[in-house]
């Protein structure tokens, strides 16, 4: 719940005035959809039914392509696996289909279906018959693999609540527990998501139709979460079942000069696991603590209504779009026990009624006054409104000390967004553009903010001069200004010192440049490049600055018809900087972060004769994260983070006749990765921490593949 409704708007008189006003340009814009309509069905229409077309090529008939083969990987883990499932050492089966059937009434089917084999695989079909209908049926695998290293004490009993041995012995610190080592088992940090979607489209009329979507989604693995009782923490194998369905329909009309849509969307979450229970591996700092429980992410759901469109209007060749959504997220789950001690419950709402209403209004104007300028503007509402129970919650911190009550916070919220912009050619080979925006944000009571606003405003100019090469250079700045800040609507424990960086006042510049130069028939290079500054004028503790550079360059190379190359390059630096105060009598500190990121890439392509093709990739990737930090003059830096990926792919394809291609394929992957919170990090290293000693990711994969693919 907290998730999606983490800035939503409260009832004021203001929203329900945008609301009217709002409704009654729809209705307009409805008007003037209905006449134009009107309008055109009134002037005659010419006959067509005896108009040939000589040039239209339809296809009829089937054709199919089916390929088989096998991988074998050598050195692959959970770090090389990520997405694709091939996470351990041996030979995978591969496969891959496609194919269509048409016939001369329209009539048709449509399947693939590849990574057959890996965990990754996707299947779709696609049939109907054009003109009348279209359904669609897809599925869809993603892998994601995180650690096969982790290590735990902990086991999930029958109810799911996290257990240690029998012969656990306690102790203050790791190095203490006796039975850590030999209470240790493997536990795969991985998930797995299974998405089917069926659609359809039916096509009731030559202006008129309908559609529909159903997509359903199950998500199940083990994740890494952390706990800790009061100042002694341990990291937890964290169970993942839950599932995610999805349903749109709706209706569309579009005529010559209109169109309208009607949409209905509804969302529905089921977290399967409520709460997650696990044993205290340290001794119960009172009498009876022998355990801890988290939450879980709230079973909610989401249900919008939407209509939309655009209309032309009789002025400069205008189009006026629309659009109007209403919606409302909801959720009432059951709240678990602020404390596990029998003799010290506290006493809690049953549930937390969450109910938020959403709405939406955009109303765009495109415009061309003269053949050289084009005008484009848009105007957008957005309105959140937190009808949420105010509740007092009672809360102790770590079974231990009195903690207080806690209100639920609001996050009612109204946002206003204005955009413009201008484009006029002055010459055939130079167009000058201008525009900017102005986002207005007010808050509900009891948010840390009262209002948020910012202005942005760029330009831009493009040149081309010619065939050979153009350039566009667009730059700008923009300024961010907020209202007092209210410590007292921070959630229990926060910081009231720190502004966090979307609410702060912020002032920002920046450059963006991009260029083709086709050098000749065979030879053309590219260039592009961005700078970004911002300052944080008014903050005292927080970010203070910041800085983004990106360059990527590109050259292309195709000497003859058969063969091709490419030479590429990126690199790309964020850095900033923080000060910090733990509270108001504490020593002041100010932390610089940089990251560097360099990439290179080069390729060929080479059709050696009418049967052999060669490929051939290289990609080389680092990157580099440095923060230093300042205490009172002392100046300190944390251990370096860096990554290195080094890629190199060979392709051949063999055309063994025209029905029959053979293909082989070779791939080498190395990944290597300096992480100072990981590195040599294992269960009982830190004396208060009993961690999962999970490692940074480190890999040398060699795969080879081997296909036949064969069309019908």
């Amino acid at each position: 719940m907290r998730q999606r409704s983490t800035a939503l708007r409260a009832n004021r008189p203001e929203s329900s005035r945008a609301r009217a006003m709002c409704a009654s340009t729809i209705a307009a814009v409805v008007a003037a959809v209905l006449a134009t309509s009107a309008a055109r069905a009134e002037s005659p229409r010419p006959d067509t039914s005896a108009w040939k077309c000589r040039l239209c090529v339809f296809y009829a008939g089937s054709k199919a392509r089916v390929e088989v083969g096998t991988v074998y990987a050598d050195g692959a883990n959970f770090a090389s696996g990520r997405y694709t499932g091939v996470d351990h050492n041996g030979a995978y089966a591969q496969g891959s289909a496609a194919g269509r059937w048409r016939t001369r009434d329209g009539s048709y089917l449509r399947f693939e279906a590849d990574h057959l084999g890996f965990a990754s695989r996707h299947l779709a079909v696609t049939g109907g018959q054009e003109g009348h209908y279209e359904i669609h049926l897809s599925y869809q695998g993603q892998p994601f693999r995180q650690y096969d290293d982790a290590r735990t004490p902990f086991r999930a009993d029958a109810n799911g609540a996290l257990v240690l041995p029998s012969t656990w012995v306690s102790a203050n610190s790791t190095s203490g527990m006796r039975t850590l080592q030999a209470s240790l088992g493997t536990v795969p940090i991985e998930s797995d998501r299974r998405t089917v979607t069926l659609s359809g489209s039916y096509f009731a009329s030559s202006v008129w139709t309908l559609f529909g979507k159903i997509t359903h989604a199950e998500r199940t693995g083990t994740d890494v979460t952390g706990a800790s009782f009061l100042t002694e923490a341990l990291q937890l194998p964290e169970p993942i079942d839950d599932v995610t369905n999805d349903v749109r329909a709706g209706a569309i009309w579009a005529d010559a000069g209109a169109s309208l849509r009607i949409a209905y969307s509804g969302s529905w979450f089921d977290d399967k696991l409520n709460q997650l229970l696990f044993a205290n591996p340290y001794p119960p700092l009172v009498p009876g603590s022998v355990s801890g429980g988290l939450s879980r992410a709230p079973d909610n759901n989401l249900q919008q209504g939407s209509l939309s469109g655009d209309v032309t209007v009789p002025l400069w060749s205008g189009v006026l779009s629309y659009l109007v959504s209403v919606g409302r997220l909801a959720e009432d789950s059951t709240f678990i026990s602020g404390s596990t001690l029998a003799a010290n419950p506290l006493v809690l709402p049953g549930s937390l009624p969450g109910n938020i209403d959403l709405t939406h209004y955009a109303l765009g104007l495109a415009l061309r006054p003269a053949a050289r300028l084009a005008l484009r503007g848009r105007a957008t509402y957005d309105g959140r409104d937190d009808h949420t129970a105010v509740l007092a919650v009672p809360y102790l911190v770590t079974d231990t000390l009195p903690g207080g009550v806690a209100v639920t916070p609001r996050y009612g919220e109204d946002q206003t967004r204005l955009t413009g912009s201008a484009n006029y050619r002055l010459f055939s080979w130079a167009r000058v553009s201008i525009g900017g925006n102005y986002a207005h944000e007010h808050y509900a009571p009891g948010q840390v903010l009262t209002s948020l606003s910012e202005l942005r405003a760029w330009g831009q100019l493009t040149l081309v001069p010619g065939t050979a090469w153009n350039l566009t250079v667009k730059g700008g700045s923009s300024r961010r200004d907020a209202s007092r800040f209210h410590p007292a609507a921070l959630p229990p424990g926060e910081n009231p010192l720190l502004l966090a960086f979307d609410y702060a006042p912020r002032d920002r510049e920046f450059l963006q440049m991009r260029a083709t130069w086709v050098i000749d028939a065979r030879l053309a290079w590219s260039l592009q490049g961005s700078a970004a500054t911002d300052a944080y004028r008014l903050s005292q503790f927080g970010l203070s600055d910041g800085r983004e550079r990106e360059l990527t360059t590109t050259l292309s190379w195709s000497p003859t018809r058969v063969l091709s190359a490419y030479l590429g390059g990126s690199y790309e630096h964020l850095e900033a900087a923080q000060n910090g105060l733990e509270n108001p009598a504490a020593i002041a500190w100010r932390e610089r972060q940089g990251e560097y990121f360099w990439t290179a890439d080069t390729g060929a392509s080479w059709s050696v004769s009418t049967r052999w093709r060669l490929k051939a990739d290289y990609v080389h990737a680092r990157s580099r994260s440095n923060t230093s930090l300042q205490v009172v003059g002392l100046y300190g830096g944390f251990p370096q983070d860096a990554t290195t990926l080094n890629t190199v792919k060979l392709d051949a394809d063999y055309q063994w006749s025209h029905a029959l291609l053979l293909r082989m394929r070779y791939r080498r992957d190395q990944f290597g990765s300096n992480d100072w919170a990981l590195q040599d990090v294992y269960p009982g290293t830190i004396p208060e921490l009993l961690a999962l000693g999970v490692q940074p990711y480190r890999y040398t994969v060699d795969s080879i593949a081997l296909s036949f693919a064969y069309q019908l």
